[in-house]
């Protein structure tokens, strides 16, 4: 079976908003590989769009990485919410 794809493409205010947000879940889709091999997220940016595909060998891969990419994604809208007051 091939495996199943999520695609999301997020626009943030500036391209180093964009990128700064990049490194940081970088960061926790690494620890994520390291508990499963059953799903991959790869990232990249183009201008202010942070670009992101999912790919999972099954449904509750897919869809459990998907809700931690998007929680990961919450937390940083949330960080940049809470710099600008």
């Amino acid at each position: 079976m091939d495996p199943l794809k999520a695609e999301f493409e997020i626009d943030f205010a500036t391209p180093a908003l964009a990128k700064k947000a990049l490194e940081t879940i970088a960061l926790e889709t690494i620890k994520a590989k390291e508990f499963s091999d059953k799903a991959s997220v790869l990232l990249s940016v183009r201008g202010s769009v942070l670009k992101a595909r999912i790919e999972g060998k099954g449904f509750a891969a897919l869809r459990a990485r998907t809700t931690s990419f998007l929680r990961d994604v919450k937390i940083v809208f949330d960080a940049i919410a809470l710099a600008k007051k």
